[in-house]
């Protein structure tokens, strides 16, 4: 048997409840895991420039303070060797500005926030195992993922 290497995970959330909840939420996933934190968008994109290796996908907060998920999305996305890097975009907002903006932008997903446990739970399973983040949408309908 062959070991798997882990799927790097890179989080982005200012909320430590929120950030909580996703680290107790991903080991329900039956996917071995290497989970990164940013508190903050300034701080993820740190992260990444200081990183010898990419993640394989990101998890991004919409809304947080310094630099937004926008913002982030917008730079990495123009970062050389970091244009194909799944990007879910996480809010508790479904204001379509927002994730019209996302779409456009380049992420693969815009996630509502789940308001149960079981819902972020099958959200990342989704994300990680049914490979629904690594994938570019066809369209907003399969983009938007609402509760």
């Amino acid at each position: 048997m062959n070991p798997v290497d882990p799927v790097r995970i890179l989080l982005a959330d200012d909320d430590n409840d929120d950030t909580f909840l996703f680290q107790e939420a991903l080991e329900q996933v039956p996917i071995a895991t290497d989970l990164s934190v940013a508190e903050n968008g300034m701080e993820l994109m740190q992260m990444l420039r200081n990183s010898t290796g990419k993640p394989d996908i990101i998890f991004l907060d919409m809304n947080m303070p310094v630099k937004n998920g926008l913002e982030c999305l917008a730079e990495i996305r123009a970062t050389p060797g970091h244009e194909a890097i799944p990007i879910v975009i996480l809010s508790t907002s479904v204001a379509q500005y927002l994730w019209e903006s996302a779409y456009r932008c380049g992420a693969n997903l815009y996630i509502q926030k789940p308001t149960s446990f079981n819902g972020l739970v099958e959200i990342l399973t989704k994300c990680l195992l049914d490979s629904a983040a690594t994938t570019t949408p066809e369209g907003l309908e399969q983009f938007l993922i609402s509760n």
